[in-house]
């Protein structure tokens, strides 16, 4: 009975240590995401500023 709740004492710690390797795997990922998503925004935004103004020179052609 002692060995089975040792080993279950191990399966537990393991258990933990995989929980806590996942939150931080999950807040790095998180910060990724957000770091990419603002990435996103500003290249968007400049690419949309580049079309406005190659639509604008469009314009002003014969």
């Amino acid at each position: 009975m002692l060995a089975e709740l040792d080993a279950l004492s191990e399966k537990t710690d393991a258990l933990v240590a995989i929980v806590n390797q996942l939150r931080q795997e999950n807040t790095r990922l998180r910060n990724q995401n957000a770091q990419l998503s603002a990435e996103h925004r500003a290249v968007s935004d400049r690419l949309r500023l580049a079309s406005d103004r190659l639509e604008a020179i469009m314009e002003r052609l014969p």
